[in-house]
């Protein structure tokens, strides 16, 4: 054993790594110019940008998000990954527009369809919401080897985090410094093949453990494990409303084994909160008895949980997923570095329909270590479980091969966020603002430095927000969508200016930061408010200001609607190059077009899927 790994996974490690930093170094002789470095000389094929868009959307947060919502809550925490489940059919439309408007960069698409400073805006949010994001991904990461390692207990985790968490930086710094988006590209291709394996790895021997016994036997042990834990919660109710808080207590001890990481756990440690002044512990257990009354059912075979991911808040989640898509500061790269659309289109979508795959197995695992977890009557720390799951199922050398596969996915999330967030930051900032002479060599080493620093401020968010990996998740998801209603709204209503487009976000950010801030507000509200607000104040905010020059507009549509290789029809007007018989409605300055065959059919070859990887977790989980 070495550092509470043994010595055969160490040796998986060092070959790993050595063999991506190799890659990325190898990659740097395509990384010459913004083009070559951010979107690879637009050359990937349909595997490639498979893999791009399947490394680049998957990472530790994903995997370690579902297993440690599992561990509290059931099946309902499939939807941290699946939130995004309805939007993708999207991406299939999505796709074709990104590689049409012929950016580098979101900042190319702001800046030309809005001006400058809403250029310099959506730089600002998304960078946040990136940061926000790879700060999540840092820590589960981090929190995944502390469980591997047997190091997440209390006493010796903090500098074993931040010993994990400085490594790792470092290696994928050096890795995307060196070769762009060509690097992240490549090990995405490696990369997703291993996150597959990753998926579906543990389940067999998952399966097996004691306390589960099958599928059946998990379907079994949790819904008899849900039932002891509601029926205590409602006798625990009854014998406080009698006075009886000696009985109460006697109830919640005696069922807490039913519940690794939930609410009669929590009741039982704030009643037993040791402080000197009995004013803390009345305050602690007056805390205690509000939960216990507050709390929802539990049904750990129900992908909907009323206290966390009810039907209606997945729904707002689902609406929220393509805006958040369409704030990606690396969307150009997941869509737009293909030799023509097909390739955007597929990749794109393709990549994140894997991932949705891959998410039943992340679930079907979680399911069963909560079920082990519950017949040894033993506690979790949720954002533990799934490092804690792999040291106890695998052997060493798979163990290696797993570590390695949570780290590739970090380098990758790494990667697109220290690439894209920089160019954003040279395309806005740099280049107009701070050196208009800038050649091709000072604004490649300018991404390169700004990217250095991205991570390093998402390295501090990771520290700063170490108490909930979920709540991280949710929040960058958030934070794009406030700015993604501009780029929807952009594209689809002519009338949309930049005045629009500071009113919507900024009052959208201000509604979330309020929600997020004030205890008690309904997720249903925190999650639905800022989308309306979003988009009541853009639409005004538009409507009371001046109207945005109508050439500029019309060209900005043009590009949108002529495929790429029909160039000759950007010279034309607009009439001509997108005439009426081909308009599906212009009312109230919107302007959509027919949709082609291979638009609608792909959108619904997509929907069907979803809803099929819906219907298929819901078999698993009953039948």
């Amino acid at each position: 054993m070495i550092l509470g790994l043994n010595y055969i996974i160490w040796v998986v490690l060092v070959v790993y790594f050595a063999g991506m930093l190799l890659l990325g170094w190898w990659s740097k002789r395509h990384a010459r110019d913004r083009e070559g470095y951010l979107l690879g000389g637009r050359k990937f094929g349909v595997a490639m940008m498979t893999m791009h868009a399947f490394g680049a959307g998957t990472n530790p947060g994903d995997t370690g998000g579902v297993i440690s919502k599992t561990a509290a809550v059931g099946a309902a925490g499939i939807w941290v990954s699946w939130m995004w489940m309805f939007g993708t059919p999207f991406y299939w439309l999505i796709a074709p527009i990104m590689r049409r408007m012929r950016c580098l960069t979101m900042t190319d698409y702001f800046e030309e369809r809005f001006g400058r400073p809403a250029a310099v805006l959506y730089t600002l949010v998304a960078s946040v919401g990136m940061m926000i994001f790879f700060g999540g991904v840092l820590l589960a990461t981090t929190k995944t080897v502390l469980g591997m390692m047997g190091k997440s207990g209390p006493e010796e985790s903090e500098l074993w985090f931040f010993g994990i968490l400085g490594v790792m930086t470092v290696v994928f710094v050096l890795y995307g410094y060196w070769g762009g988006i060509v690097a992240a590209a490549r090990t995405d291709m490696i990369q997703g093949l291993m996150i597959i394996v990753l998926s579906f790895l543990a389940i067999p021997p998952a399966l097996k453990l004691a306390g589960v016994g099958g599928l059946g036997g998990m379907r079994e042990n949790l819904a008899r494990a849900s039932t002891v834990v509601n029926d205590a919660v409602d006798k625990a109710r009854a014998q406080h409303g009698e006075g009886d808080l000696a009985g109460m207590l006697a109830t919640l001890e005696a069922a807490k084994g039913y519940e690794p990481a939930g609410t009669i756990r929590k009741v039982l440690a704030l009643w037993e909160t040791d402080a000197a002044d009995p004013a803390v512990r009345d305050a602690a257990r007056a805390k205690a008895v509000a939960l216990l009354k507050k709390s929802k059912p539990v049904d750990y075979l129900s992908i909907f949980n009323p206290a966390e991911f009810d039907l209606f808040t997945v729904i707002l989640l689902c609406i929220g997923a393509p805006l958040t898509a369409l704030a990606l500061p690396h969307l150009m790269s997941v869509t737009a570095a293909g030799k023509t659309e097909w390739e955007g289109r597929v990749g794109f979508t393709g990549g994140n329909l894997l991932k949705r795959v891959c998410t039943i197995g992340w679930s079907v695992l979680a399911l069963c270590w909560l079920a082990h977890l519950i017949g040894k009557g033993q506690a979790t720390t949720p954002d533990a479980a799934f490092g804690d799951s792999i040291r106890a199922l695998l052997s060493p050398v798979l163990q290696g091969l797993m570590l390695a596969c949570v780290m590739a996915a970090s380098m990758s999330s790494g990667d697109a966020v220290q690439v894209t967030v920089a160019g954003l930051f040279t395309q806005s900032i740099y280049r107009p603002l701070i050196n208009p002479r800038a050649d091709e060599e000072q604004m490649v080493r300018f991404t390169k430095i700004v990217g250095v620093l991205v991570i390093a401020v998402s390295l501090a968010f990771a520290v700063g927000m170490r108490s909930s990996l979920v709540r991280t998740i949710i929040l960058y998801f958030n934070v794009l969508a406030a700015v993604g209603i501009s780029t929807a709204l952009g594209i689809l209503w002519r009338r949309m200016n930049q005045v629009g487009v500071f009113c919507g976000t900024i009052a959208a950010m201000a509604v979330l930061i309020a929600c997020r801030a004030i205890d008690g507000v309904p997720k249903t509200v925190t999650y639905g408010g800022f989308l309306a607000a979003g988009v009541v104040f853009g639409v005004l905010g538009s409507l009371l200001s001046k109207p945005p020059d109508r050439q500029r507009v019309d060209n900005f549509i043009k590009k949108i609607y002529v495929p790429i290789g029909q160039e000759e029809k950007l010279s034309l007007s607009l009439d001509e190059a997108v005439p009426p018989e081909k308009r599906l409605f212009t009312g109230g300055g919107l302007f959509l077009v027919k949709p082609s065959r291979q638009s609608w059919v792909g959108f619904l070859v997509t929907l069907g899927i979803c809803v099929g990887c819906v219907l298929g977790m819901l078999a698993l989980l009953r039948i």
